[in-house]
């Protein structure tokens, strides 16, 4: 392990100096929650045979655009839909990946992660399940306590879990579904692909499950 570590094709070589920019970057409780999400990232990896030093990097980096004005965030990540431009906030992954490719910061699983964090994951980035995962359950959040237990021995069980909560939540008040959020969703292998579950209708606000990440 050590020996990986000093590689600097390593994501936590990568990550050397990153955590104090984002320390920089964000409000102080801000950065007790990364410092959370990271730790408890890097354990779901660890449990589920992922990459441990990408999962705590990308926890590390997820918020560090979390705090920036909206005029900001959306010069950095420009609306893709309603919620977007009425929501700024939604818009914060989008902004860090921004914000860490015009940086320098290079690793394409990582960015991946950072940047889906706020709407699920796309595709089969396991390191991007354990981030989404940390940051909706992360102990200082006093919820979702069933979906961390579950994370650390069965993540895809957990994303479902997280994801569909999220979806309920929102319709159950009816606010509208983020589009990315909507298509992680209908793409979980419990859901099939249906969309007949989920009615993408209702007033536009910025995804977010409770509390908002």
């Amino acid at each position: 392990m050590i020996a990986e570590l000093l590689d600097p094709r390593h994501p936590l070589a990568e990550l050397a100096g990153w955590d104090e920019r984002v320390r920089l970057m964000v409000r102080p409780r801000r950065f007790e929650h990364v410092l959370r999400v990271a730790e408890l990232a890097c354990r779901i990896a660890c449990a589920n045979g992922l990459d441990e030093g990408r999962a705590y990097a990308a926890g590390i980096l997820h918020d560090i655009a979390r705090d920036l004005p909206d005029a900001e965030l959306l010069r950095l990540a420009p609306p893709e839909c309603a919620i977007d431009s009425a929501h700024p906030l939604a818009l914060h992954g989008r902004a860090a990946r921004t914000l860490l490719e015009r940086w320098g910061y290079r690793d394409p699983v990582v960015l991946e992660a950072v940047e889906d964090h706020t709407t699920g994951p796309r595709g089969n980035n396991g390191v991007a399940a354990c981030v989404y995962v940390a940051d909706v359950s992360e102990p200082g959040r006093g919820v979702n306590d069933d979906i961390r237990e579950l994370a650390l021995h069965d993540l895809d069980a957990a994303l479902s879990r997280a994801i569909i909560s999220k979806v309920t939540y929102l319709q159950g008040r009816g606010i509208q579904v983020h589009p990315r959020t909507l298509r992680a969703y209908q793409a979980l292998p419990c859901i099939g692909g249906t969309s007949a579950a989920v009615l993408p209708g209702g007033a536009p606000s910025a995804p977010g499950s409770h509390p908002p990440t």
